[in-house]
Protein backbone atom coordinates (compact mmCIF):
# COMPACT_ATOMS: atom_id res chain seq x y z
CA UNK A 1 0.00 0.00 0.00
CA UNK A 2 1.38 3.17 -1.48
CA UNK A 3 0.87 6.28 1.26
CA UNK A 4 1.26 9.61 0.33
CA UNK A 5 2.50 13.14 2.42
CA UNK A 6 -0.76 13.22 4.51
CA UNK A 7 1.56 12.95 8.25
CA UNK A 8 5.20 14.83 6.31
CA UNK A 9 3.08 17.20 4.43
CA UNK A 10 5.68 16.43 1.27
CA UNK A 11 4.26 16.05 -2.39
CA UNK A 12 5.32 12.37 -1.98
CA UNK A 13 4.49 11.84 -5.84
CA UNK A 14 6.73 14.43 -7.34
CA UNK A 15 9.42 13.55 -5.02
CA UNK A 16 8.89 9.68 -6.12
CA UNK A 17 8.92 11.07 -10.31
CA UNK A 18 11.96 13.35 -9.64
CA UNK A 19 13.79 10.54 -8.25
CA UNK A 20 12.66 8.17 -10.91
CA UNK A 21 13.54 10.48 -13.43
CA UNK A 22 17.20 10.51 -12.36
CA UNK A 23 17.08 6.65 -12.50
CA UNK A 24 15.70 6.55 -16.08
CA UNK A 25 18.53 8.80 -17.37
CA UNK A 26 20.92 5.81 -18.34
CA UNK A 27 17.43 4.05 -20.25
CA UNK A 28 16.76 7.24 -22.25
CA UNK A 29 20.14 6.63 -23.52
CA UNK A 30 19.62 2.88 -24.98
CA UNK A 31 16.33 4.43 -26.37
CA UNK A 32 18.05 7.13 -27.80
CA UNK A 33 20.18 4.51 -29.48
CA UNK A 34 17.96 2.37 -30.45
CA UNK A 35 16.07 5.15 -32.48
CA UNK A 36 19.33 6.46 -34.07
CA UNK A 37 19.82 2.73 -35.41
CA UNK A 38 16.37 2.74 -36.71
CA UNK A 39 16.85 6.37 -38.48
CA UNK A 40 19.92 4.58 -39.93
CA UNK A 41 18.00 1.40 -41.43
CA UNK A 42 15.75 3.41 -42.88
CA UNK A 43 18.12 5.33 -44.42
CA UNK A 44 20.44 2.15 -45.66
CA UNK A 45 17.12 0.63 -46.84
CA UNK A 46 16.01 3.67 -49.33
CA UNK A 47 19.41 4.12 -50.43
CA UNK A 48 19.19 -0.21 -50.85
CA UNK A 49 16.36 0.78 -53.17
CA UNK A 50 18.07 3.49 -55.01
CA UNK A 51 20.66 0.56 -56.01
CA UNK A 52 18.67 -1.94 -56.75
CA UNK A 53 16.38 -0.30 -59.57
CA UNK A 54 20.15 0.80 -60.86
CA UNK A 55 21.19 -2.64 -60.76
CA UNK A 56 18.30 -3.93 -62.76
CA UNK A 57 18.72 -0.43 -65.14
CA UNK A 58 22.42 -2.14 -66.14
CA UNK A 59 20.32 -5.11 -67.22
CA UNK A 60 17.57 -3.51 -69.14
CA UNK A 61 19.43 -0.84 -70.82
CA UNK A 62 22.72 -2.29 -71.74
CA UNK A 63 22.64 -5.74 -71.35
CA UNK A 64 19.35 -6.77 -72.80
CA UNK A 65 19.99 -7.30 -76.66
CA UNK A 66 16.01 -6.13 -77.37
CA UNK A 67 16.85 -3.28 -75.93
CA UNK A 68 20.51 -2.12 -76.78
CA UNK A 69 20.26 -3.76 -80.14
CA UNK A 70 17.44 -1.63 -81.32
CA UNK A 71 16.60 -1.69 -84.83
CA UNK A 72 13.82 0.31 -86.87
CA UNK A 73 11.94 -0.95 -90.15
CA UNK A 74 10.83 1.63 -92.60
CA UNK A 75 8.72 0.41 -95.88
CA UNK A 76 8.75 3.10 -98.63
CA UNK A 77 4.94 2.63 -98.96
CA UNK A 78 3.41 1.40 -95.84
CA UNK A 79 0.24 0.80 -97.45
CA UNK A 80 0.87 -1.55 -99.60
CA UNK A 81 3.86 -3.36 -97.07
CA UNK A 82 4.46 -2.62 -93.62
CA UNK A 83 7.60 -3.58 -91.93
CA UNK A 84 9.07 -4.27 -88.15
CA UNK A 85 12.45 -4.96 -87.05
CA UNK A 86 13.55 -6.25 -83.85
CA UNK A 87 16.55 -6.56 -82.25
CA UNK A 88 19.37 -8.22 -83.53
CA UNK A 89 18.97 -8.00 -87.03
CA UNK A 90 21.77 -6.45 -89.20
CA UNK A 91 21.06 -3.24 -91.52
CA UNK A 92 19.19 -5.00 -94.68
CA UNK A 93 17.09 -4.71 -97.40
CA UNK A 94 14.54 -5.96 -99.64
CA UNK A 95 12.54 -4.68 -102.80
CA UNK A 96 9.18 -6.23 -103.17
CA UNK A 97 8.05 -5.85 -107.19
CA UNK A 98 5.06 -7.79 -107.48
CA UNK A 99 2.01 -8.84 -105.37
CA UNK A 100 0.01 -11.73 -107.08
CA UNK A 101 -1.99 -12.55 -104.19
CA UNK A 102 -2.88 -12.39 -100.67
CA UNK A 103 -3.19 -15.49 -98.09
CA UNK A 104 -6.51 -15.86 -97.10
CA UNK A 105 -8.09 -18.53 -94.94
CA UNK A 106 -10.69 -21.25 -96.09
CA UNK A 107 -14.75 -19.92 -95.32
CA UNK A 108 -17.50 -22.44 -95.58
CA UNK A 109 -21.04 -21.70 -94.74
CA UNK A 110 -24.08 -23.60 -94.54
CA UNK A 111 -25.57 -24.19 -98.10
CA UNK A 112 -29.47 -23.73 -96.96
CA UNK A 113 -31.00 -22.32 -93.84
CA UNK A 114 -30.95 -24.94 -91.04
CA UNK A 115 -34.55 -24.37 -89.72
CA UNK A 116 -37.47 -25.73 -91.33
CA UNK A 117 -39.86 -22.85 -90.52
CA UNK A 118 -39.53 -18.84 -91.31
CA UNK A 119 -38.41 -17.54 -87.50
CA UNK A 120 -34.54 -17.56 -86.61
CA UNK A 121 -33.07 -20.59 -84.54
CA UNK A 122 -32.25 -20.03 -81.22
CA UNK A 123 -28.47 -21.24 -80.48
CA UNK A 124 -28.93 -21.50 -77.26
CA UNK A 125 -32.06 -23.43 -76.35
CA UNK A 126 -31.82 -27.16 -75.50
CA UNK A 127 -30.95 -29.31 -78.71
CA UNK A 128 -33.33 -31.70 -77.25
CA UNK A 129 -36.03 -29.28 -77.76
CA UNK A 130 -35.50 -29.61 -81.53
CA UNK A 131 -37.71 -31.02 -84.09
CA UNK A 132 -36.43 -33.02 -86.81
CA UNK A 133 -32.83 -33.79 -85.24
CA UNK A 134 -31.72 -37.54 -86.69
CA UNK A 135 -30.71 -38.44 -82.94
CA UNK A 136 -29.51 -42.37 -82.00
CA UNK A 137 -30.15 -44.38 -79.12
CA UNK A 138 -28.14 -44.96 -77.14
CA UNK A 139 -26.20 -42.79 -73.35
CA UNK A 140 -23.29 -41.53 -74.03
CA UNK A 141 -20.68 -42.27 -71.16
CA UNK A 142 -16.92 -41.44 -69.46
CA UNK A 143 -14.08 -43.49 -68.80
CA UNK A 144 -11.14 -41.59 -67.35
CA UNK A 145 -7.80 -43.68 -67.54
CA UNK A 146 -4.02 -42.37 -66.21
CA UNK A 147 -1.04 -42.68 -68.27
CA UNK A 148 1.96 -43.83 -66.40
CA UNK A 149 4.90 -43.38 -68.98
CA UNK A 150 5.57 -46.75 -69.32
CA UNK A 151 2.22 -48.62 -70.32
CA UNK A 152 0.91 -48.42 -73.93
CA UNK A 153 -2.23 -50.27 -73.68
CA UNK A 154 -5.07 -50.16 -70.84
CA UNK A 155 -7.89 -52.32 -70.17
CA UNK A 156 -11.16 -50.58 -69.55
CA UNK A 157 -13.41 -51.43 -66.68
CA UNK A 158 -15.30 -54.65 -66.15
CA UNK A 159 -18.82 -52.86 -66.36
CA UNK A 160 -17.50 -51.06 -68.83
CA UNK A 161 -20.24 -52.22 -72.41
CA UNK A 162 -19.86 -50.78 -75.63
CA UNK A 163 -21.97 -50.42 -78.02
CA UNK A 164 -19.87 -51.44 -81.43
CA UNK A 165 -22.26 -49.43 -83.92
CA UNK A 166 -21.53 -46.34 -82.65
CA UNK A 167 -18.16 -43.68 -82.76
CA UNK A 168 -15.98 -44.13 -79.59
CA UNK A 169 -13.78 -40.88 -79.28
CA UNK A 170 -10.21 -41.29 -77.18
CA UNK A 171 -8.66 -37.97 -75.97
CA UNK A 172 -5.35 -37.83 -74.47
CA UNK A 173 -5.21 -34.36 -72.80
CA UNK A 174 -7.92 -33.02 -74.80
CA UNK A 175 -6.59 -34.36 -77.91
CA UNK A 176 -8.27 -36.36 -80.63
CA UNK A 177 -6.58 -39.49 -81.36
CA UNK A 178 -7.60 -41.79 -84.52
CA UNK A 179 -9.99 -45.02 -83.35
CA UNK A 180 -8.77 -47.78 -85.17
CA UNK A 181 -10.71 -51.21 -85.16
CA UNK A 182 -10.03 -53.04 -87.83
CA UNK A 183 -6.52 -54.87 -88.34
CA UNK A 184 -3.65 -55.83 -85.66
CA UNK A 185 -1.08 -53.25 -84.15
CA UNK A 186 1.28 -53.30 -86.79
CA UNK A 187 1.72 -49.98 -88.54
CA UNK A 188 -0.54 -48.02 -85.62
CA UNK A 189 1.01 -44.37 -85.30
CA UNK A 190 1.38 -41.73 -82.91
CA UNK A 191 -1.99 -40.04 -82.94
CA UNK A 192 -3.56 -43.59 -83.23
CA UNK A 193 -5.21 -45.57 -80.78
CA UNK A 194 -6.85 -49.00 -81.73
CA UNK A 195 -9.69 -50.37 -80.07
CA UNK A 196 -9.69 -54.29 -79.11
CA UNK A 197 -13.87 -54.31 -77.95
CA UNK A 198 -13.39 -58.04 -77.44
CA UNK A 199 -10.86 -57.54 -74.78
CA UNK A 200 -11.75 -54.34 -73.74
CA UNK A 201 -8.43 -52.57 -73.94
CA UNK A 202 -7.01 -49.74 -75.52
CA UNK A 203 -3.61 -49.58 -76.71
CA UNK A 204 -1.54 -46.37 -78.15
CA UNK A 205 1.20 -46.91 -80.61
CA UNK A 206 3.80 -45.25 -77.81
CA UNK A 207 3.84 -45.15 -74.02
CA UNK A 208 1.46 -42.73 -72.71
CA UNK A 209 2.92 -39.89 -70.56
CA UNK A 210 3.01 -40.02 -67.11
CA UNK A 211 -0.34 -38.56 -65.14
CA UNK A 212 -1.66 -37.91 -68.57
CA UNK A 213 -5.89 -37.73 -68.84
CA UNK A 214 -7.20 -40.37 -70.99
CA UNK A 215 -10.74 -39.61 -71.79
CA UNK A 216 -12.84 -42.34 -73.81
CA UNK A 217 -16.25 -41.48 -74.86
CA UNK A 218 -18.27 -44.39 -76.13
CA UNK A 219 -22.20 -44.98 -76.14
CA UNK A 220 -23.92 -47.98 -74.36
CA UNK A 221 -27.43 -49.19 -74.95
CA UNK A 222 -28.78 -47.69 -72.27
CA UNK A 223 -32.17 -45.09 -72.69
CA UNK A 224 -30.82 -41.77 -74.14
CA UNK A 225 -30.28 -39.82 -77.71
CA UNK A 226 -27.27 -38.42 -78.98
CA UNK A 227 -25.54 -37.30 -82.07
CA UNK A 228 -21.85 -37.08 -83.69
CA UNK A 229 -19.66 -34.32 -84.72
CA UNK A 230 -16.70 -34.40 -86.21
CA UNK A 231 -14.25 -31.92 -88.17
CA UNK A 232 -10.49 -31.75 -88.98
CA UNK A 233 -8.29 -29.71 -90.58
CA UNK A 234 -4.55 -29.51 -91.05
CA UNK A 235 -1.58 -28.42 -88.88
CA UNK A 236 1.96 -26.98 -90.34
CA UNK A 237 3.20 -30.24 -91.49
CA UNK A 238 0.40 -31.06 -92.84
CA UNK A 239 -1.07 -33.34 -90.44
CA UNK A 240 -4.13 -34.34 -89.72
CA UNK A 241 -5.81 -32.13 -86.71
CA UNK A 242 -9.38 -33.87 -85.39
CA UNK A 243 -11.69 -32.66 -83.07
CA UNK A 244 -14.73 -34.95 -82.39
CA UNK A 245 -17.86 -34.56 -79.64
CA UNK A 246 -20.92 -36.67 -78.62
CA UNK A 247 -23.86 -34.19 -78.14
CA UNK A 248 -26.42 -35.02 -75.94
CA UNK A 249 -29.90 -33.47 -75.49
CA UNK A 250 -28.98 -30.76 -73.24
CA UNK A 251 -26.28 -29.59 -75.15
CA UNK A 252 -26.67 -26.44 -77.25
CA UNK A 253 -25.84 -25.40 -80.68
CA UNK A 254 -23.64 -22.57 -79.17
CA UNK A 255 -22.40 -25.23 -76.82
CA UNK A 256 -21.35 -27.38 -79.64
CA UNK A 257 -19.53 -24.51 -81.81
CA UNK A 258 -18.20 -23.33 -78.62
CA UNK A 259 -16.05 -26.66 -77.88
CA UNK A 260 -15.06 -26.83 -81.73
CA UNK A 261 -13.55 -23.53 -81.49
CA UNK A 262 -12.12 -23.76 -78.39
CA UNK A 263 -10.23 -27.14 -79.50
CA UNK A 264 -6.56 -27.54 -81.34
CA UNK A 265 -8.02 -27.59 -84.38
CA UNK A 266 -8.09 -23.55 -85.34
CA UNK A 267 -11.45 -23.25 -86.66
CA UNK A 268 -14.09 -19.90 -85.50
CA UNK A 269 -17.55 -20.72 -86.52
CA UNK A 270 -20.51 -18.56 -85.45
CA UNK A 271 -24.42 -19.25 -86.31
CA UNK A 272 -25.75 -15.88 -87.57
CA UNK A 273 -29.21 -15.85 -86.89
CA UNK A 274 -30.42 -13.16 -89.61
CA UNK A 275 -29.20 -16.17 -92.26
CA UNK A 276 -30.49 -18.78 -90.21
CA UNK A 277 -27.41 -19.80 -90.94
CA UNK A 278 -23.31 -21.53 -89.65
CA UNK A 279 -20.15 -19.63 -90.42
CA UNK A 280 -17.11 -22.01 -90.03
CA UNK A 281 -13.36 -20.70 -90.93
CA UNK A 282 -9.93 -21.55 -90.32
CA UNK A 283 -7.74 -19.16 -87.74
CA UNK A 284 -5.04 -19.53 -90.01
CA UNK A 285 -4.43 -17.75 -93.55
CA UNK A 286 -2.68 -20.00 -96.02
CA UNK A 287 -2.80 -24.00 -97.55
CA UNK A 288 -2.75 -26.70 -94.82
CA UNK A 289 -3.73 -29.43 -96.59
CA UNK A 290 -0.82 -30.66 -98.61
CA UNK A 291 -3.08 -33.11 -100.83
CA UNK A 292 -5.04 -29.85 -102.08
CA UNK A 293 -8.38 -30.72 -100.91
CA UNK A 294 -10.71 -29.01 -98.88
CA UNK A 295 -8.69 -26.98 -95.37
CA UNK A 296 -12.01 -27.97 -93.05
CA UNK A 297 -13.30 -31.57 -93.32
CA UNK A 298 -16.85 -32.30 -91.46
CA UNK A 299 -17.24 -36.18 -90.48
CA UNK A 300 -20.87 -37.00 -91.36
CA UNK A 301 -23.10 -36.77 -88.93
CA UNK A 302 -24.47 -33.01 -86.58
CA UNK A 303 -21.99 -30.48 -89.16
CA UNK A 304 -23.66 -32.67 -92.51
CA UNK A 305 -26.91 -33.19 -91.29
CA UNK A 306 -28.17 -30.16 -89.34
CA UNK A 307 -26.00 -27.30 -90.01
CA UNK A 308 -25.80 -28.12 -93.80
CA UNK A 309 -22.02 -27.98 -94.52
CA UNK A 310 -20.83 -30.14 -96.81
CA UNK A 311 -17.35 -31.01 -98.10
CA UNK A 312 -16.14 -31.54 -101.64
CA UNK A 313 -18.25 -33.90 -102.89
CA UNK A 314 -17.99 -36.67 -105.79
CA UNK A 315 -18.35 -34.59 -108.59
CA UNK A 316 -15.76 -32.04 -106.90
CA UNK A 317 -18.58 -29.41 -106.44
CA UNK A 318 -16.62 -27.40 -103.98
CA UNK A 319 -19.07 -25.49 -101.55
CA UNK A 320 -16.55 -23.61 -100.08
CA UNK A 321 -17.80 -19.95 -99.97
CA UNK A 322 -13.30 -19.13 -100.11
CA UNK A 323 -10.74 -21.45 -100.64
CA UNK A 324 -7.26 -21.07 -98.50
CA UNK A 325 -4.43 -19.49 -100.44
CA UNK A 326 -0.82 -18.45 -99.80
CA UNK A 327 0.52 -14.99 -100.46
CA UNK A 328 2.26 -14.70 -103.30
CA UNK A 329 4.89 -12.17 -104.35
CA UNK A 330 8.34 -10.80 -105.61
CA UNK A 331 10.85 -9.93 -103.36
CA UNK A 332 14.40 -9.85 -104.71
CA UNK A 333 13.62 -10.94 -108.10
CA UNK A 334 12.35 -14.29 -106.27
CA UNK A 335 9.07 -15.48 -106.82
CA UNK A 336 8.10 -17.44 -103.87
CA UNK A 337 4.98 -17.94 -101.55
CA UNK A 338 3.96 -17.54 -97.42
CA UNK A 339 0.84 -18.84 -95.51
CA UNK A 340 0.57 -15.67 -93.73
CA UNK A 341 1.05 -11.98 -95.64
CA UNK A 342 2.93 -11.72 -92.08
CA UNK A 343 6.60 -12.87 -92.51
CA UNK A 344 9.84 -12.72 -91.65
CA UNK A 345 13.26 -12.67 -93.41
CA UNK A 346 16.63 -12.40 -91.10
CA UNK A 347 13.93 -10.63 -88.11
CA UNK A 348 12.72 -8.12 -90.60
CA UNK A 349 9.13 -8.48 -89.91
CA UNK A 350 7.21 -7.45 -93.44
CA UNK A 351 3.58 -7.13 -93.66
CA UNK A 352 1.77 -6.96 -96.78
CA UNK A 353 -2.03 -5.08 -97.22
CA UNK A 354 -2.82 -5.56 -100.74
CA UNK A 355 -1.89 -6.68 -104.38
CA UNK A 356 0.45 -4.52 -106.45
CA UNK A 357 2.73 -4.43 -109.47
CA UNK A 358 5.21 -1.56 -108.54
CA UNK A 359 8.13 -1.67 -106.41
CA UNK A 360 8.29 -1.42 -102.89
CA UNK A 361 11.28 -1.30 -100.80
CA UNK A 362 11.55 -2.71 -97.08
CA UNK A 363 14.35 -2.29 -94.85
CA UNK A 364 15.91 -2.16 -91.48
CA UNK A 365 19.16 -0.20 -89.89
CA UNK A 366 20.20 0.74 -86.28
CA UNK A 367 17.46 2.90 -83.79
CA UNK A 368 20.23 4.79 -83.28
CA UNK A 369 17.74 7.58 -80.78
CA UNK A 370 16.74 4.48 -79.11
CA UNK A 371 20.45 3.54 -78.04
CA UNK A 372 21.60 6.62 -77.37
CA UNK A 373 18.86 7.47 -75.42
CA UNK A 374 19.24 4.25 -73.20
CA UNK A 375 23.28 5.04 -72.84
CA UNK A 376 22.10 8.35 -71.98
CA UNK A 377 19.48 7.33 -69.10
CA UNK A 378 22.36 4.80 -67.82
CA UNK A 379 25.00 8.01 -67.37
CA UNK A 380 22.15 9.82 -65.73
CA UNK A 381 20.98 7.25 -63.12
CA UNK A 382 25.00 6.69 -62.25
CA UNK A 383 25.38 10.15 -61.81
CA UNK A 384 22.41 10.26 -59.11
CA UNK A 385 23.47 7.68 -57.17
CA UNK A 386 26.49 8.59 -57.60
CA UNK A 387 25.40 12.26 -55.94
CA UNK A 388 23.27 10.31 -53.62
CA UNK A 389 25.92 8.22 -51.65
CA UNK A 390 28.50 11.16 -51.44
CA UNK A 391 26.08 13.32 -50.21
CA UNK A 392 24.96 11.04 -47.34
CA UNK A 393 28.93 9.73 -46.64
CA UNK A 394 29.73 13.37 -46.74
CA UNK A 395 27.34 14.35 -44.12
CA UNK A 396 28.19 14.99 -40.65
CA UNK A 397 26.31 13.91 -37.62
CA UNK A 398 25.34 16.61 -35.30
CA UNK A 399 25.59 15.35 -32.59
CA UNK A 400 24.14 18.51 -30.30
CA UNK A 401 20.53 17.04 -31.21
CA UNK A 402 20.33 13.74 -30.19
CA UNK A 403 16.91 11.81 -30.55
CA UNK A 404 14.26 12.84 -28.43
CA UNK A 405 13.15 10.99 -25.23
CA UNK A 406 8.80 11.12 -25.13
CA UNK A 407 9.19 12.84 -22.01
CA UNK A 408 11.33 15.74 -24.07
CA UNK A 409 8.59 15.34 -27.19
CA UNK A 410 5.89 16.45 -24.63
CA UNK A 411 7.40 19.39 -23.87
CA UNK A 412 7.76 20.98 -27.53
CA UNK A 413 5.50 21.50 -30.37
CA UNK A 414 4.73 19.74 -33.59
CA UNK A 415 7.12 22.42 -35.32
CA UNK A 416 9.67 22.11 -32.64
CA UNK A 417 10.18 18.46 -32.88
CA UNK A 418 10.14 18.60 -36.52
CA UNK A 419 13.20 21.26 -36.77
CA UNK A 420 15.00 19.16 -34.15
CA UNK A 421 14.44 15.74 -35.92
CA UNK A 422 15.80 17.72 -39.31
CA UNK A 423 19.12 17.74 -36.90
CA UNK A 424 18.81 14.67 -35.02
CA UNK A 425 18.73 12.68 -37.99
CA UNK A 426 21.78 14.31 -40.46
CA UNK A 427 25.03 12.15 -40.94
CA UNK A 428 22.77 9.04 -40.62
CA UNK A 429 25.25 7.34 -43.11
CA UNK A 430 28.33 9.41 -42.44
CA UNK A 431 31.91 8.08 -43.30
CA UNK A 432 30.46 4.35 -44.26
CA UNK A 433 33.79 3.15 -45.50
CA UNK A 434 32.19 0.11 -46.86
CA UNK A 435 29.93 2.20 -48.97
CA UNK A 436 32.84 4.24 -50.07
CA UNK A 437 34.73 1.42 -51.22
CA UNK A 438 32.13 0.18 -53.69
CA UNK A 439 31.39 3.54 -55.24
CA UNK A 440 35.38 3.72 -56.03
CA UNK A 441 35.09 0.36 -57.18
CA UNK A 442 32.19 1.04 -59.67
CA UNK A 443 34.89 4.16 -60.78
CA UNK A 444 37.48 1.34 -61.67
CA UNK A 445 34.74 -0.75 -63.38
CA UNK A 446 33.86 2.25 -65.86
CA UNK A 447 37.53 2.82 -66.28
CA UNK A 448 38.67 -0.78 -67.44
CA UNK A 449 40.09 -1.17 -71.05
CA UNK A 450 37.53 -3.85 -72.70
CA UNK A 451 38.69 -5.81 -75.95
CA UNK A 452 35.96 -6.49 -77.97
CA UNK A 453 36.91 -8.42 -81.24
CA UNK A 454 36.54 -6.82 -84.07
CA UNK A 455 35.90 -3.30 -82.68
CA UNK A 456 37.68 -0.35 -81.56
CA UNK A 457 35.95 0.42 -78.67
CA UNK A 458 37.89 -0.08 -75.75
CA UNK A 459 37.04 2.52 -73.33
CA UNK A 460 34.18 4.62 -72.14
CA UNK A 461 35.82 7.59 -73.51
CA UNK A 462 35.69 5.74 -77.26
CA UNK A 463 31.81 6.46 -76.73
CA UNK A 464 32.00 10.04 -75.83
CA UNK A 465 31.68 9.49 -71.81
CA UNK A 466 33.71 10.83 -69.47
CA UNK A 467 34.82 12.13 -66.28
CA UNK A 468 33.90 15.55 -65.35
CA UNK A 469 37.26 17.69 -64.96
CA UNK A 470 35.99 19.09 -61.58
CA UNK A 471 36.81 17.20 -59.12
CA UNK A 472 34.29 18.56 -56.42
CA UNK A 473 31.82 16.42 -58.32
CA UNK A 474 33.67 12.62 -57.33
CA UNK A 475 33.52 10.90 -60.57
CA UNK A 476 30.67 12.31 -62.39
CA UNK A 477 30.02 11.37 -65.94
CA UNK A 478 29.55 13.33 -68.89
CA UNK A 479 28.10 12.52 -72.52
CA UNK A 480 29.51 13.89 -76.05
CA UNK A 481 26.16 12.98 -77.55
CA UNK A 482 27.66 13.85 -80.80
CA UNK A 483 30.69 11.29 -81.06
CA UNK A 484 27.79 8.98 -78.99
CA UNK A 485 25.74 8.94 -81.44
CA UNK A 486 27.90 8.67 -84.61
CA UNK A 487 30.34 5.65 -82.92
CA UNK A 488 27.01 3.25 -82.49
CA UNK A 489 25.71 4.42 -85.83
CA UNK A 490 29.19 3.01 -86.87
CA UNK A 491 29.65 0.41 -84.45
CA UNK A 492 26.37 -1.06 -83.02
CA UNK A 493 27.29 -4.53 -82.05
CA UNK A 494 30.83 -3.29 -80.79
CA UNK A 495 29.10 -0.74 -78.07
CA UNK A 496 26.87 -3.50 -76.95
CA UNK A 497 29.68 -6.38 -76.97
CA UNK A 498 31.70 -3.35 -75.12
CA UNK A 499 28.83 -3.15 -72.11
CA UNK A 500 27.59 -6.90 -71.94
CA UNK A 501 30.31 -9.45 -73.11
CA UNK A 502 30.75 -12.51 -71.49
CA UNK A 503 33.49 -15.12 -70.91
CA UNK A 504 37.14 -13.83 -70.03
CA UNK A 505 36.72 -10.68 -70.58
CA UNK A 506 33.80 -9.54 -69.39
CA UNK A 507 32.22 -6.36 -70.55
CA UNK A 508 32.03 -3.08 -67.96
CA UNK A 509 28.39 -3.23 -67.41
CA UNK A 510 28.61 -6.60 -66.43
CA UNK A 511 31.88 -6.02 -63.89
CA UNK A 512 29.61 -3.00 -62.74
CA UNK A 513 26.78 -4.92 -62.55
CA UNK A 514 28.50 -7.79 -60.32
CA UNK A 515 29.96 -4.88 -57.97
CA UNK A 516 26.35 -3.32 -57.60
CA UNK A 517 24.66 -6.32 -57.15
CA UNK A 518 27.84 -6.30 -54.00
CA UNK A 519 26.39 -3.46 -52.62
CA UNK A 520 22.67 -4.06 -52.92
CA UNK A 521 24.46 -7.72 -51.00
CA UNK A 522 26.40 -5.63 -48.33
CA UNK A 523 23.62 -3.10 -47.70
CA UNK A 524 21.05 -5.84 -47.09
CA UNK A 525 23.50 -7.50 -44.11
CA UNK A 526 24.06 -3.89 -42.47
CA UNK A 527 20.30 -3.10 -42.96
CA UNK A 528 18.08 -5.93 -44.01
CA UNK A 529 14.74 -5.30 -46.36
CA UNK A 530 16.02 -7.63 -48.97
CA UNK A 531 18.08 -10.37 -50.00
CA UNK A 532 15.67 -12.58 -48.02
CA UNK A 533 16.80 -10.74 -44.60
CA UNK A 534 13.49 -9.22 -43.09
CA UNK A 535 13.53 -10.25 -39.13
CA UNK A 536 16.16 -8.27 -36.82
CA UNK A 537 18.15 -11.53 -36.59
CA UNK A 538 18.97 -11.53 -40.01
CA UNK A 539 21.35 -8.32 -40.39
CA UNK A 540 23.47 -6.18 -38.13
CA UNK A 541 21.40 -3.70 -37.30
CA UNK A 542 18.51 -5.48 -36.42
CA UNK A 543 20.77 -7.65 -33.95
CA UNK A 544 21.85 -4.38 -32.38
CA UNK A 545 18.34 -3.08 -31.76
CA UNK A 546 17.39 -6.56 -30.32
CA UNK A 547 20.22 -5.79 -27.92
CA UNK A 548 18.97 -2.94 -26.78
CA UNK A 549 15.77 -4.55 -26.61
CA UNK A 550 16.95 -6.54 -24.18
CA UNK A 551 19.20 -3.86 -22.20
CA UNK A 552 15.61 -1.44 -22.32
CA UNK A 553 13.54 -4.80 -21.07
CA UNK A 554 16.02 -5.68 -17.97
CA UNK A 555 16.51 -1.78 -17.25
CA UNK A 556 12.60 -1.66 -17.04
CA UNK A 557 12.36 -4.35 -14.18
CA UNK A 558 15.46 -2.22 -12.21
CA UNK A 559 13.77 0.61 -12.78
CA UNK A 560 10.32 -0.74 -11.20
CA UNK A 561 12.36 -2.34 -8.10
CA UNK A 562 13.26 1.03 -7.43
CA UNK A 563 10.33 2.79 -7.62
CA UNK A 564 8.19 0.06 -5.11
CA UNK A 565 12.03 0.76 -2.89
CA UNK A 566 11.28 4.27 -3.18
CA UNK A 567 7.61 4.17 -2.32
CA UNK A 568 8.66 1.42 0.62
CA UNK A 569 11.00 4.14 1.95
CA UNK A 570 8.53 6.64 1.91
CA UNK A 571 5.74 4.83 3.01
CA UNK A 572 7.64 3.99 6.10
CA UNK A 573 8.88 7.75 6.97
CA UNK A 574 5.07 8.43 6.46
CA UNK A 575 3.54 5.89 8.94
CA UNK A 576 6.64 6.69 11.37
CA UNK A 577 5.66 10.27 11.29
CA UNK A 578 2.35 9.57 11.56
CA UNK A 579 3.19 7.56 14.89
CA UNK A 580 5.28 10.52 16.17
CA UNK A 581 2.05 12.85 15.66
CA UNK A 582 -0.10 10.58 17.19
CA UNK A 583 2.07 10.03 20.10
CA UNK A 584 2.80 14.12 20.37
CA UNK A 585 -0.94 14.75 20.24
CA UNK A 586 -1.51 11.94 22.92
CA UNK A 587 0.99 13.46 25.34
CA UNK A 588 -0.52 17.10 24.92
CA UNK A 589 -4.13 15.97 25.71
CA UNK A 590 -2.39 14.17 28.52
CA UNK A 591 -0.95 17.32 29.74
CA UNK A 592 -3.58 20.22 29.13
CA UNK A 593 -6.99 17.96 28.19
CA UNK A 594 -9.98 18.10 30.09
CA UNK A 595 -8.87 21.64 31.24
CA UNK A 596 -6.00 20.02 33.17
CA UNK A 597 -3.23 22.52 33.35
CA UNK A 598 0.45 21.77 34.17
CA UNK A 599 1.41 23.68 37.48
Amino acid sequence: MRITGMASGMDIDQMVDDLMRAERMPQDKYVQEQTFKSWQMDAYRELNTMVSAFEQSIFDRLLAPGSFLSRTGTSSDSSLASVTSSSGTGSSQYTLSEVNQLARAAITYSTERISDGDEAFDSSQPLGEVAGLNWEDGTVQTELLRGDGEKESFDFAEETTMNDEHPVIVKVDGVSHTVIRDGDLEGLEKGEVFLDTGNQTLTFAEPVANSARIEVKYVDDDDGRFMYAGAKTFGEAGEELRHQGFITEEDSLQNVLNEFNDSAIGINAFYDSHSDQVSVSRTETGIYNSNGGDEIIFDDGFFTDFLNLQNLDEDHVNYIDQGAQNASFTINGLDTERRSNTFTLDHLTITLHDEFDQHVTVSSSVDTDAIVENITEFVDEYNALLTEVHEKLGERRNRDYPPLTDEQRREMTEHEIELWEEQAQSGLLSQDRQLGNFMGQMRVNLYETINVEGSDIEHLNDLGITTSDDYLERGRLEIDEGKLRSTVEEDPEGAFNFFSQTGAERGIARNLRGTVNGMEEAISREAGGSNGRHQNHQFALGREMNRLDDRIENFDRRLEQAENRYWRQFTAMEQAMSQANSQSEMLYNFMFGNGNQMM
